[in-house]
């Protein structure tokens, strides 16, 4: 029921951005270097050229998507950050966390929280279910630990 909703929401979410799409041009830029891929896509106002939006993709070695920032064009200071994406897998490959921030206009720095998405499976790898939490980012990493 889940990823009905879920995979409902993301076509309804691509067909918004095609029907907004219509009076822009999209240009790529792909960079390969030994530990990933970065790919930027630049969105250009069709009639003016004005840059409008860029998100950038990093991808590792595998293929897997890493980090996703997306930002927008500012006339007085050039590309501002709106969001990120931070995509982390389990052994098997699959989505296990994907980290959500977005920027603060007035601190000129990304928020102190961000959106933690956790992908829960069972023994067999099958998907079950998505945990959401919100985390502080001030907590300093050395203090968090992992098994």
């Amino acid at each position: 029921m889940k990823t009905t909703i879920l995979t409902s929401l993301f076509a309804v979410l691509v067909s918004i951005m095609n029907l907004s799409a219509k009076d822009v041009i999209t240009y790529s830029n792909v960079e390969n270097n030994g530990s990933g891929v970065k790919k930027e896509y630049v969105t250009l106002d069709d009639k003016t050229s004005i840059p409008l939006r860029k998100t950038s993709y990093f991808y590792d070695e595998k293929g897997r998507l890493l980090d996703r920032t997306i930002q927008k064009w500012n006339d007085k200071g050039g590309w501002v950050n709106l969001a990120k994406f931070e995509y982390r897998y389990n052994k098997a490959g699959r989505a296990s966390m994907i980290t959500f921030t977005q920027w603060n206009n007035k601190k000129k720095d990304w928020v102190n929280k961000s959106d933690i998405y956790t992908y829960i499976y069972n023994d067999s790898n099958e998907f079950l279910s998505i945990k959401r939490e919100i985390v502080d980012n001030k907590i300093k990493n050395e203090l968090l630990t992992q098994k």
